[in-house]
């Protein structure tokens, strides 16, 4: 079996790394952080795919640390909106953190962590979602309550990478990537 997958971002060839999950089973790794080109072309890809989507007045990119908050924070700057980003820790300007309980297909069980004011600042505005690659869309079904609760109007969830045919089809994504397996 390969020790890589190949992807096309922006028109360029990369090679993401196979990952055991268990058994004989594999996922292709995308990590934005180890590839700034990568980052930069999943990006482009991404805000392009969200532009043909013709979206009215994003007010604000939400995302979840770490690796979608890399690609969020470039969507939200070509977009000119502003960027939310649940933390994986609650951060000593937190006035009151809300959690969000997240059980991840790559990390397991863990939680997110947004301020209330900063919740309360986007009621009634619009948002996308974006993240880098979404498996089962935990991570998004627990913020999507919160999100909820507080009005928050999500307009689409993006991802450069869809990795399950058990995510919702209602995602906006670059491309898929296949679970291998090695017999």
């Amino acid at each position: 079996m390969n020790k890589y997958h190949k992807v096309k971002l922006d028109n360029k060839e990369f090679e993401l790394p196979l990952a055991g999950i268990g058994g004989n089973k594999f996922v292709a790794v995308f990590d934005p952080y180890s590839d700034v080109n990568m980052n930069r072309a999943a990006a482009k890809d991404l805000y392009n795919k969200i532009v043909n989507a013709n979206f009215q007045n994003i007010d604000v990119v939400i995302s979840a640390e770490a690796k979608g908050a890399a690609l969020a924070q470039r969507i939200a700057d070509y977009l000119n909106s502003d960027l939310l980003v649940f933390r994986k820790k609650v951060k000593i300007n937190f006035e009151k953190p809300v959690i969000a309980h997240v059980k991840t297909f790559t990390s397991g069980t863990n939680q997110l962590f947004i301020d209330k004011k900063d919740l309360e600042k986007y009621t009634g505005k619009n948002a996308i979602f974006v993240d880098d690659v979404i498996s089962t869309g935990s991570t998004i079904n627990a913020i999507k309550e919160l999100l909820d609760e507080y009005n928050v109007n999500v307009l689409r969830y993006c991802c450069v990478f869809k990795e399950s045919n058990d995510v919702k089809d209602d995602i906006l994504y670059v491309d898929t990537l296949p679970i291998f397996e090695d017999k």
